[in-house]
């Protein structure tokens, strides 16, 4: 019980720091909370979105398990709908039957791929690899945004509360502790919230750069894989 009156009385000590605060130090805060806010709805956006993701390689993988041959994979990815790691499949099976078309077309009697065929493929997945980081990487650069601004700000309010608290002193010619609290008080007030902003923001751009980095390789081996299944069934 004591514990709980304690932790209420301090509530109520922090609430009446933030509302006795000077405007330029609310304003730090105020910004303070909007980049936390902002911080919040990308990690839990990003931690949906990576969910998603590893859902849809399992389904990926468990679909692939059952196919044998390229022609079932590619039957396969019909029932995956929209999926990174079926969209590596798709891209190469419109690529090649784009282009049995145009070399029927043409008159061209070929099973195989040219090499230049070959370097056109590989750079038809890289483009799609590409396109799927880019949408998984989308918002993580306002992370590190947030985690380099939020410390400066909750400084920039910790100078300008040893400033409010100087400029007490001079008006009140003592240095004593009613004089220098409140400007003490908005200077650390300040410094916590930059941190409390800034140090999420830090954790989740360190993960989602690191799962969007194994995202990429995973595609990548995709690729690979998908191009060498095409040349064990003679098809490059």
């Amino acid at each position: 019980m004591q514990g709980a009156t304690d932790s209420s009385e301090s509530m109520g000590g922090l609430l009446d720091i933030v509302l006795g605060a000077k405007l330029e130090t609310k304003i730090v805060l105020v910004i303070c909370a909007v980049f936390s806010l902002i911080s919040w709805y990308i990690i839990a956006t990003k931690w949906w979105e990576f969910r998603r993701l590893r859902a849809q390689r399992r389904a990926f993988d468990q679909a692939v398990l059952r196919a044998h041959g390229m022609d079932e994979r590619e039957q396969a990815m019909a029932a995956l709908g929209v999926s990174p790691f079926a969209e590596i499949v798709r891209s190469t099976t419109s690529f090649l039957g784009d282009l049995h078309a145009t070399m029927q077309r043409q008159g061209v009697d070929r099973s195989g791929l040219s090499l230049t065929q070959l370097e056109a493929l590989m750079m038809t997945l890289e483009t799609e690899v590409g396109r799927e980081v880019e949408v998984v990487g989308r918002m993580v650069p306002m992370l590190a945004t947030v985690a380099s601004a939020a410390p400066l700000l909750g400084l920039l309010g910790t100078v300008l509360g040893i400033i409010n608290a100087f400029i007490s002193i001079a008006a009140a010619g003592t240095g004593d502790i009613r004089a220098v609290g409140p400007g003490i008080a908005d200077a650390l007030i300040a410094t916590a919230a930059g941190l409390a902003a800034a140090i999420p923001a830090v954790i989740a751009y360190n993960i989602c750069t690191a799962r969007a980095q194994r995202f990429e390789g995973e595609l990548e081996r995709l690729a690979q894989e998908t191009i060498g299944a095409l040349g064990r069934e003679g098809r490059l």
